[in-house]
């Protein structure tokens, strides 16, 4: 019986060897890969730096991003009553910069987890002011500088 379990051990221990070696070139692309994906990630970063600087520079405003609200912008009833507090806004005021009621808005504060917005507009307007500042968004309300 013991010489079963050594011969049996013996064959699971070369196996996971010949693996092993089998293994170590797929290892190396793979960490050349990611190595590689990484520095183009660190690129794209650098090249949206430097857009946004050189937009800044021209005064061109930032492009508005339809494609991310729908592929996974979501907000909660407390992301909203965070984020109207960032900008110092009323509820009614972040209603009319959304472009809803201010009972939409009331709703969306009391709503636990994930709004589902109505309209596609919606979720779009909502990540814009999610990404304004407090002085631009005073400004579109027509009572900034």
């Amino acid at each position: 019986m013991s010489i079963m379990k050594e011969l049996q051990s013996e064959v699971t221990r070369l196996a996971r060897k010949e693996i092993k070696k089998e293994l170590e070139p797929i290892k190396r692309v793979n960490a050349a890969q990611r190595k590689y994906i990484a520095d183009l990630r660190r690129e794209v970063t650098e090249l949206e730096k430097e857009v946004a600087r050189l937009r800044k520079a021209v005064g061109v405003p930032a492009p508005v991003v339809v494609e991310d609200a729908e592929k996974g912008f979501w907000i909660s009833g407390k992301g909203v009553v965070s984020l109207r507090k960032k900008l110092a806004l009323t509820q009614a005021q972040l209603a009319t910069l959304a472009g809803v009621s201010t009972q939409a808005v009331v709703k969306w504060e009391k709503h636990e987890g994930k709004i589902p917005f109505r309209k596609q507009e919606t979720a779009v307007r909502m990540q814009q002011i999610r990404g304004m500042s407090k002085t631009k968004a005073w400004v579109e309300l027509g009572k900034g500088k």
